[in-house]
């Protein structure tokens, strides 16, 4: 099997990717320059601008990138053997664990921050992000697939799930108002989310 070579443009751009994402860990978000993730992806500023218009726009990229990096696919099909209970509260918990991660959150401010002001560009981000292909979403369409679950519409279950842990495991710590949850917290939280969803679309 041929594996495609990386252009120099591609390679450029995951320097600067990993750069940002080390930088924000160590300095966060606000914090660190356009001038300063050059340095330390050893590319021009000018490099860092053709990729990425604004640090806002880099900030989403990483999010999305976080996101889409909950469990591989080599998971799920280990995942596949446990009770439909188990496979689900262990995807949650996944997602969890990524939203609650001091980065992503600090991330997220600086992304809502920017676009607070700008409800419609706000808007397409969230849409964009959402529509990311996950493990949980790969799982939905799964089970719609084999009949264990009947939604007939796949993409209202997830954000319907979505919905249920980022009012306990995101909004509230994205303005301040409690500490991230701690793994206890998260576990019980993906437990008891996919119990109501269950209840309601398992067959």
């Amino acid at each position: 099997m041929t594996v495609k070579k990386k252009t120099r443009s591609e390679v450029k751009r995951e320097a600067i990717l990993e750069a940002a994402r080390q930088a924000f860990q160590e300095f966060g978000v606000q914090n660190t320059s356009m001038d300063k993730l050059a340095a330390l992806a050893n590319v021009s500023k000018r490099t860092v601008y053709n990729h990425f218009p604004s640090k806002e726009a880099l900030v989403m990229e990483l999010l999305s990138v976080l996101w889409k990096s909950s469990i591989t696919p080599e998971c799920l099909e280990e995942l596949s053997k446990l009770p439909l209970s188990e496979q689900l509260s262990t995807l949650l918990y996944q997602e969890i664990a990524v939203i609650a991660r001091p980065e992503y959150l600090d991330m997220a401010k600086v992304a809502f921050g920017h676009f607070l002001f700008q409800p419609e560009a706000l808007q397409e981000q969230m849409k964009s992000m959402s529509k990311e292909d996950t493990a949980l979403h790969a799982w939905l369409v799964e089970q719609d697939k084999i009949g264990t679950l009947r939604m007939e519409n796949v993409e209202l279950a997830r954000t319907q799930l979505h919905n249920l842990i980022k009012g306990s495991a995101f909004w509230p710590q994205l303005i301040g108002a409690c500490q991230p949850l701690s793994e206890t917290e998260g576990k019980a939280l993906a437990e008891n989310t996919a119990a109501i969803f269950l209840s309601h679309y398992q067959k």
